[in-house]
């Protein structure tokens, strides 16, 4: 998952660089696309996670290290379906479909340019929000393995405990 969310926003920020023309509106497709991707495996991931549970934090990890992993969790599912939820509105309401694999998704919302500018920046700023909290989230990861030497970082890999 964390490989396909830095591969979308590393596209998110090229895309609007990109001169007008075919290929940028693939790029942007290929961007909506994986969006909608990102939004039904999380929203899978998320269903399994529900019903099979969590495995249990280190007893090393206390107060405030415990809250801030819920909280970042926490962080980290919402921004990973309320951000490709948005980026839907953001071009239905710019008057563009989604498609996904040649189906073009249900219209939600019709073209509206204060709802897209609306969109626009709520997707902006989400991005930014998900890359840094994606960066603490690695970085809490490798300093749980490398420097502390829990288990925090092998629970993470499928299969284990």
């Amino acid at each position: 998952m964390a490989l396909l969310i830095i591969g979308l926003w590393v596209l998110g920020q090229v895309m609007g660089e990109l001169p007008k023309g075919d290929f940028r509106g693939q790029v942007f497709g290929w961007h909506k696309e994986l969006g909608v991707v990102i939004l039904i495996l999380v929203s899978a991931r998320l269903t399994w996670r529900l019903g099979a549970g969590v495995p249990a934090l280190p007893d090393t990890m206390q107060g405030r290290e415990r809250a801030a992993a819920h909280a970042g969790h926490i962080l980290l599912y919402l921004l990973m379906i309320l951000l490709p939820i948005d980026g839907i509105l953001l071009s239905q309401s710019g008057g563009r479909a989604v498609m996904l694999a040649g189906w073009q998704l249900p219209t939600l919302i019709g073209k509206n340019e204060g709802l897209h500018e609306l969109f626009e920046g709520a997707h902006e700023v989400m991005a930014w929000g998900l890359a840094i909290l994606l960066l603490g989230h690695v970085g809490a990861a490798l300093r749980h393995h490398y420097i502390l030497r829990d288990t925090v970082l092998t629970r993470m890999l499928p299969g284990r405990d």
